[in-house]
């Protein structure tokens, strides 16, 4: 393919590319009104900290603070930490808002930018895969660190000084494919990430997958109740403080997958991340999380310790509608 033939491609892929970014956002948007009227899912609550699986059940909102420390492969250390709410509209939508800063070590804690995000679950009844469309929008700057995800190539540790990078923007619109599935317990989870930055028009791909058994008793199947002899709904028995049953475990992996020039696995430039999740169930409203995070490549962080503190409102807004 010649010079001339190139550019052309690449600017009709830019063009075209940019239309069909912002129409599925629209389009992602607008499926509120088609949601309407969904039947109620499963009530389960994603346990991952990078994949994501089941939507918010409906008017359920989750608060969740996220701290992580990472190990940096390039220069000092640093506390990286997030703050999140997420609402589930209907049983396949959920709207989301994120506010995050870092503390690098020997630096002022600084604020990195805020993402509003949205998924919605396709069909109601998939019985193979669960498909689900997400979007989120960053309004970012170049000195956030949060590790949401990983795409394209190289490091994402902070190579330049702290005050030229707080005022350079990093936009981004990322979108998501999930493909999930339940057996019972058992949650498996992939998906596929494109970020598209705004600022220089470029995308960046990347890959998330987990594997999670739920504990026995959790956060949502607590809230759920149970049915008594008399038909009425009973608090269940709660297990001691101290239990297996209250213990969720699993894995969850991530990676870059290059960008619109080189897409693909190119193992030792791209970040890889490999890591077990665990979650502990410390009462009906709350949740504990915790994911020791290994770097897998030579542009990985060496090591992330990923935390999470959970607290879930169940019917928000009064009684759940039918």
């Amino acid at each position: 393919m010649n010079r001339s033939l190139r550019d052309f491609s690449g600017n009709v892929w830019e063009r075209w590319g940019s239309r069909l970014k912002r129409g599925f956002l629209f389009g992602l948007l607008a499926s509120v009104c088609a949601a309407a009227g969904a039947k109620p899912a499963r009530a389960q609550m994603n346990p991952y900290f990078t994949a994501i699986s089941n939507t918010m059940p409906k008017n359920h909102l989750m608060l969740m603070l996220l701290p992580d420390y990472q190990l940096a492969r390039v220069g000092p250390n640093y506390l990286t930490y997030m703050g999140m709410a997420e609402y589930g509209v209907t049983n396949r939508l959920s709207v989301g808002f994120m506010a995050e800063g870092q503390k690098i070590n020997g630096l002022p804690n600084t604020f990195g930018g805020v993402r509003f995000n949205t998924y919605y679950q396709l069909f109601p009844h998939d019985h193979l895969l669960h498909l689900t469309l997400y979007a989120e929008y960053e309004d970012l700057d170049q000195a956030s660190l949060y590790k949401m995800e990983v795409s394209g190539f190289g490091v994402s540790d902070l190579t330049e000084p702290l005050h030229v990078a707080r005022n350079l923007p990093a936009h981004t619109l990322e979108q998501r494919i999930i493909t999930y599935h339940n057996w019972g317990r058992l949650n498996a989870t992939f998906n596929f990430i494109s970020e598209f930055d705004l600022e220089n028009h470029n995308d960046y791909f990347g890959y998330v997958w987990g594997l999670f058994r739920q504990p026995c008793w959790d956060a949502m199947s607590a809230m759920a109740g149970m049915s008594g002899t008399n038909g009425m709904r009973s608090k269940p028995i709660a297990p001691p403080r101290l239990s297996s049953r209250r213990l969720g475990y699993g894995v969850e992996m991530m990676g870059g997958l290059g960008d619109t020039q080189q897409f693909g696995f190119f193992w030792h430039r791209e970040q890889q991340y490999l890591g077990p999740v665990f979650s502990y169930s410390l009462a009906p409203n709350w949740r504990f999380r915790l994911e020791p995070t290994f770097g897998l490549s030579s542009v990985s962080d060496h090591f992330v310790l990923r935390m999470g503190l959970d607290y879930t409102i169940n019917h928000l807004f009064g009684h759940q509608l039918g």
